[in-house]
């Protein structure tokens, strides 16, 4: 029987993205604005966006994106929508695991050869690393 244990491996800039992205849909697919049945000739939208990366070398993204698409009427420049997302430090594998990403992990094989795997966790329940003795105390 094989054995898995996680590695704590850091996220790439697209495992950042994904995870950035992810947020976003989950936050504003609530918003009926968004339901599949609204329809709109056109849109636009604008987006602050402010990354981050931790323990690195590379130099933080402060941008704001505009985006215009279709038939765009005079508009108020007053939003109807006006939300922050944020997204906490927390290590590698729970952030792919909230964002539905596959998470390393090393498998052990029977004769003894590692391999290593991404697999997605997402709805699994968690592994319980100390033994549940029902009944007994």
């Amino acid at each position: 029987m094989s054995s898995e244990v996680s590695i704590a491996k850091p996220l790439s800039g697209t495992e950042c993205l994904e995870a950035i992205l992810y947020r976003l849909r989950e936050t504003f697919q609530k918003d009926e604005r968004f339901f599949s049945h609204m329809a709109y000739t056109g849109f636009t939208a604008k987006i602050g966006f402010e990354f981050f990366p931790q323990n690195s070398f590379i130099p933080p993204v402060q941008r704001e994106i505009s985006v215009s698409e279709g038939e765009i009427d005079d508009l108020s420049e007053t939003p109807t929508i006006d939300e922050t997302i944020t997204l906490d430090l927390a290590p590698p594998n729970k952030v792919r695991e909230d964002a539905d990403l596959p998470t390393p992990v090393l498998v052990t094989h029977n004769d003894g050869t590692f391999e290593e795997k991404w697999i997605k966790r997402r709805g699994r329940p968690p592994k319980q690393n100390v033994p549940m003795n029902k009944g007994k105390v």
